[in-house]
């Protein structure tokens, strides 16, 4: 079973992430969320996510501070970047971390599984 975390600070877009995974990957996934960039570090030491889905702009700690910091203690987590801030400084800093992706919001169905499959596949090969 793949650990999946998402998190984001809107609770409409945790859900409809959530629903996204329970109706294309169902019981393929243990999913957990967290809605700061403090609680998905707690979370993520806690769980082990095999993959992280992470919005960059949350309350307290960005998603890419928090990447940084999950990374010490979980280097093999296969990370998304999902976020409205598409700015090339954003993007050049994911891609130093080792971010496998970045999505644009809103993104489409399509696209987020896409991304999801790949990264599961990526896990499958680790």
């Amino acid at each position: 079973m793949i650990k999946l975390l998402l998190a984001d600070d809107e609770g409409i877009v945790l859900e409809s992430l959530q629903r996204i995974v329970a109706k294309h990957f169902g019981d393929m996934c243990e999913v957990r969320t967290a809605k700061t960039g403090r609680a998905v570090i707690e979370v993520a030491e806690e769980f082990r996510p095999d993959i992280a889905v992470m919005d960059i702009q949350m309350p307290g700690i960005n998603g890419i501070e928090a990447i940084e910091e999950i990374k010490t203690f979980c280097p093999r987590t296969c990370f998304i970047i999902m976020s409205a801030y598409d700015t090339f400084d954003y993007a050049k800093k994911a891609m130093s971390l080792g971010v496998m992706d970045f999505i644009t919001k809103p993104a489409n169905t399509s696209r987020i599984v896409s991304v999801l499959e790949k990264a599961m596949e990526e896990v499958r090969r680790q």
